[in-house]
């Protein structure tokens, strides 16, 4: 996945030597690396999701503790990403990192009314795989093992190997950024791309844009490596 093929490979054996924790799974990733998706995917959150995502967060500004959920939502006609339930099971526990095996048998659920056409609409359903991060010299980037797991979400399910839903991956760090990540599984195209423009639709119809990659220390090249 991220092997010598990778033009970032260099840069990624850095941060393996530099970050590795005795775990490589903890090596921070930078989304400076990654390309964008396509300019016509942006991404829509309704109030309702927002406030549950900022409860989210907030549990894990005061307890340090990764939280777990899953975002279900659906794909516009015009390539716009909406996003609009929330779904977490947290529950406090003596582990620092984020446990997804108490959303899996909702996400199941959810994944066996896809296929037997509940939310048959016309319009492509997304499920949003995310977690927060605590406080760490580098917990604004990516993990990666944040991208193993991504990967391996996108490859859970046939409807999500196939296409037939789309997946996505959103990393809430203590910056305050909302950094929305695509898995492509397409060999040619293969790789790690993020969302750079999110936006909150208010109950009242009005947009305003979400901080996206704008605010966290993210690692760009040797020389910020030098100074984290």
């Amino acid at each position: 996945m991220l092997g010598d093929q990778n033009p970032n490979a260099d840069f990624y054996a850095s941060l393996f030597q530099r970050y590795n924790y005795g775990d490589y799974e903890m090596t921070p990733i930078s989304p400076a690396r990654m390309g964008n998706v396509n300019r016509n995917n942006n991404i829509i959150i309704t109030e309702e999701a927002y406030r549950d995502l900022a409860k989210i967060r907030n549990i894990t500004l005061q307890t340090n503790q990764e939280v777990a959920f899953l975002i279900f939502g659906e794909e516009l006609p015009n390539g716009t990403v909406l996003l609009d339930t929330v779904i977490s099971t947290f529950q406090p526990s003596s582990r620092t990192s984020a446990d997804f095996d108490r959303l899996n048998e909702i996400l199941n659920k959810y994944v066996a009314d896809i296929a037997n056409g509940k939310y048959r609409n016309g319009n492509k359903q997304i499920i949003c795989h995310g977690h927060t991060h605590g406080m760490s010299p580098v917990s604004d980037n990516f993990s990666f093992g944040d991208l193993i797991s991504y990967v391996q979400f996108n490859n859970s399910h046939r409807l999500f190997k196939n296409r037939q839903v789309e997946t996505m991956a959103l990393l809430m760090p203590p910056s305050g950024d909302f950094n929305f990540i695509f898995y492509e599984n397409n060999p040619q195209y293969e790789g790690f791309y993020t969302f750079p423009t999110v936006y909150l639709k208010q109950s009242d119809g009005s947009i305003g844009e979400l901080p996206a990659y704008q605010n966290g220390n993210y690692l760009d090249n040797d020389n910020q490596l030098d100074n984290v």
